[in-house]
């Protein structure tokens, strides 16, 4: 009767171990989400710091781009490719990736300064024209777009493409 009742136990096991190794592969994914996220947030703000500083050597996109990837620890970012724009809604990214964008806030003016004080300011064509933040307080913001994608199959399942976190820190010049 007691080998019985472990033959049972061992078949409820195999039975539901399937639906915890999952739950906990879930788990694992949503904390991959959350640390990216958090990580996103930090290294948005510590290059937003980098766009606003002052002094004899006036930062321009590339460091502040630099200022973000140093920060952004384990995950891969990049310049987007007119970093002074609006970030486009849904650009494409491989999984894993990230894209970073320097400029005005959204629904500022369209001659509203959009770059760094150290950048070089530069004419309209297939980006939008550079206007670097001399003077004055002006707001700058950091957009960083990441692609995360899920590990676990179920995850990947429900979200093919990846999941795009967006994550802005916006601070005023005092130049």
């Amino acid at each position: 009767m007691r080998d019985a009742k472990r033959g049972q136990s061992m078949v409820e096991m195999a039975m539901i171990s399937p639906f915890l190794i999952m739950i906990l592969l879930m788990v694992i994914d949503c904390g991959r989400a959350a640390y990216d996220y958090s990580t996103l947030a930090a290294a948005a703000r510590e290059g937003a710091r980098a766009a606003i500083t002052t002094g004899n050597n006036r930062p321009d996109n590339n460091r502040v781009t630099g200022a973000v990837e140093l920060n952004a620890i384990g995950l891969q970012l990049n310049a987007g490719s007119c970093i002074n724009d609006a970030p486009p809604v849904s650009p494409s990214m491989a999984a894993n990736t990230g894209l970073v964008y320097v400029g005005a806030p959204s629904g500022s003016l369209a001659d509203a300064p959009n770059a760094p004080a150290g950048q070089a300011p530069t004419v309209g064509g297939v980006c939008n024209p550079v206007i670097p933040s001399y003077a004055g307080h002006n707001p700058l913001t950091v957009t960083i777009k990441y692609n995360f994608k899920p590990l676990t199959p179920f995850g990947s399942q429900f979200f093919p493409t990846g999941i795009v976190m967006t994550v802005t820190s916006t601070m005023s010049t005092e130049y």
